[in-house]
């Protein structure tokens, strides 16, 4: 091997094995080393030699290790200069590190590997280091003429801030008031759908004949579930979004108020994650909750003496799936929920359209709807 080719170590012990052992591995790497058997000496062929690395002993007769270490660190502070030593206190090493070793090696040397290591290390540093000395004259002449271009550009950027900030707080006091609007917009339609339902119950007490009265109720259904998610878009922090988990408690609870006589009979079985819907999506889930779950009550449970309705809603990667189901008498067989001709399943298929999603059907065990939509 050659990777040490051109570079010379000096080896500094009092032991005579340890320099030659040392000398015979690194030479066969290629390194030039030259020994030296004490302090003295070592500082003499040094100042001589000038050698690429230093490595010493720390006990030794005249001269000791840390006497050279710090000879050498103060004349040439970008020699790497190791300590091999086998002394075996930790006060040693720490001393030698704080004088400027640049690397601690213990002997007996096991592996002369360990030591190769270390002095390629010492080398790669004591390379870059002098790099960054040959570099940071020519810097300093390029910071001197940076300098002055960095302030021109400070004054120029400390403007731009300026004016940046003029134009984040135009920015902000818009958004602001785009959001007091927003929020009025929603709190308007809320009110005007909450009139809306108000007036079809008033109608429909004028009706006599039940069934008619009854698709005015179900439509007043329909507009209250509508300005609910209003309404929490109103009352929210975030006006692009509602919280579902929260809605859906709520017009479930509102649903069963309405239908008192059904609800005596029937528990409400919820298992909700917190998923949040944009309004786009949730006025669609809103009216596909209230028609299922407006069928369930009306129809489920005739001649049963009690029931559950159960509403699950949770998340599977990038879908949502949006499940209403009961244990009642379940779907008529013969009857295709896809091609009825009832007003309410045919807003079931086409909401479920408009969230882009599908539905799937199990009649089993009741009757079990399962819609499942990506956002």
């Amino acid at each position: 091997m050659d990777q040490g080719k051109g570079i010379t170590i000096l080896s500094i012990d009092d032991e005579e094995v340890i320099r030659e052992s040392i000398e015979a591995y690194l030479e066969d790497s290629g390194y030039t080393v030259i020994q030296a058997e004490n302090g003295r000496v070592g500082l003499e062929v040094f100042r001589d030699s000038k050698p690429d690395l230093v490595l010493v002993d720390l006990r030794m007769p005249e001269v000791d290790g840390l006497d050279v270490l710090a000879t050498v660190t103060r004349e040439r502070p970008l020699t790497p200069i190791i300590v091999v030593s086998g002394t075996g206190a930790i006060q040693d090493a720490i001393e030698a590190l704080r004088q400027g070793a640049w690397d601690y090696v213990t002997k007996p040397i096991q592996d002369m590997a360990v030591l190769e290591h270390a002095v390629v290390k010492a080398l790669e540093r004591a390379d870059l280091l002098r790099q960054r000395d040959h570099y940071q004259a020519h810097l300093e002449g390029e910071v001197t003429r940076r300098t002055s271009e960095l302030l021109e550009a400070n004054r120029k950027l400390e403007q731009e801030i300026v004016e940046r900030q003029a134009a984040q707080e135009q920015i902000r006091t818009s958004l602001e008031e785009k959001e007091v609007l927003l929020k009025e917009i929603h709190h308007r339609v809320k009110n005007n759908l909450q009139i809306i339902s108000s007036l079809l119950y008033l109608q429909s007490q004028q009706i006599k004949d039940p069934e008619t009265r009854e698709l005015f109720m179900q439509s007043r259904d329909r507009v209250r579930s509508m300005a609910l998610v209003h309404e929490k878009l109103y009352q929210s922090d975030d006006l692009a979004r509602i919280d579902y988990k929260s809605y859906l408690m709520t017009i479930t609870k509102t649903m069963m108020q309405t239908y008192r006589e059904e609800s005596r009979k029937v528990r409400l079985d919820l298992d909700l994650e917190q998923i949040y819907l944009p309004v786009d999506s949730a006025i669609p889930c809103s009216l596909l909750v209230n028609e299922l779950l407006t069928n369930a009550m009306k129809h489920a449970f005739k001649g049963r003496d009690s029931g559950v309705i159960s509403i699950n809603l949770r998340r599977e990667g990038e879908s949502i799936e949006l499940k209403v189901s009961d244990n009642g008498s379940g779907f008529p067989k013969d009857l295709d929920f896809r091609k009825t001709e009832t007003l309410g399943m045919q807003l079931v298929v086409n909401l479920v359209g408009q969230l882009r999603g599908e539905i799937q059907e199990d009649f089993t065990d009741g009757t079990a709807f399962t819609i499942r939509f990506t956002l």
